[in-house]
């Protein structure tokens, strides 16, 4: 699907971090507090690979247990949140 051309310019203004999360559609949205963090790299609308459950991942903590989120888990603080911009 072509872009129009007021898209297009839109586009141009974004730095690569705001277009791909413009372009790219997650599967699913939830209130989790991960999903206000720039670490998030959600699963993408589509991907049939991950459990039903899993959100995304952190690109940031890498550590081999906790690297993928959940829905069900309640986090009510990271070390390693950063607010999106």
């Amino acid at each position: 699907m072509a872009m129009k051309k007021e898209e297009m310019i839109e586009a141009k203004k974004l730095n690569p971090v705001q277009f791909l999360a413009k372009v790219l559609e997650a599967e699913k949205h939830t209130d989790h507090i991960c999903w206000g963090c720039k670490y998030l790299k959600w699963v993408l609308k589509g991907s049939g690979f991950p459990p039903a459950d899993i959100i995304g991942w952190c690109k940031k903590i890498h550590w081999p247990h906790y690297w993928s989120i959940s829905e069900m888990d309640v986090i009510k603080k990271c070390y390693a949140f950063e607010a999106k911009s």
